[in-house]
């Protein structure tokens, strides 16, 4: 697998250790009266999963969504051993391919680099102003009884 995107996702079809534990603990939080309300009104537990569950959890799962878009916007590992061609080079791998082309012979041209650096960060700023209300209320009221 190579030279293609596979490797850098496929790993993250199973989880990681902290989104569980996060939403875990916020689903943890949830009222079991609701739950139990479904049911008494004939709600099986995929019912109740879905119609109460996730839609009382969409803070959490957002903030879940912003830890691992930042984890693969920044990623530079996993593509510097997986990636070969420059036409599927992630954001990082393409700014380390930046810093070494620049670098040549001792002379290096600082701007182009940092330029590309700081423009790579807007993506992010821009995702955080747009989930801000939803990222401050998920970690905010993780972990929290009652």
């Amino acid at each position: 697998m190579v030279g293609t995107l596979t490797p850098l996702w496929a790993a993250n079809l199973f989880g990681s250790a902290f989104y569980i534990f996060l939403l875990r603990q916020f689903f943890l939080t949830l009222p079991l009266d609701m739950f139990e309300a479904a049911h008494l009104d004939g709600a099986n537990h995929w019912q109740q999963f879905w119609k109460i569950g996730v839609p009382l959890c969409k803070p959490a799962l957002i903030v879940t969504l912003i830890f691992e878009f930042q984890a693969a916007w920044t990623d530079l590992m996993g593509p510097l051993i997986y990636l070969r061609d420059s036409s599927t080079f992630t954001v990082p791998r393409g700014l380390k391919a930046l810093v070494d082309e620049f670098g040549v012979s001792g002379e290096f041209a600082w701007e182009i680099p940092i330029t590309a650096g700081v423009i790579t960060t807007i993506p992010m700023i821009i995702l955080f102003f747009i989930a801000q209300k939803h990222f401050i209320k998920g970690v905010a009221t993780t972990g929290m009884k009652g």
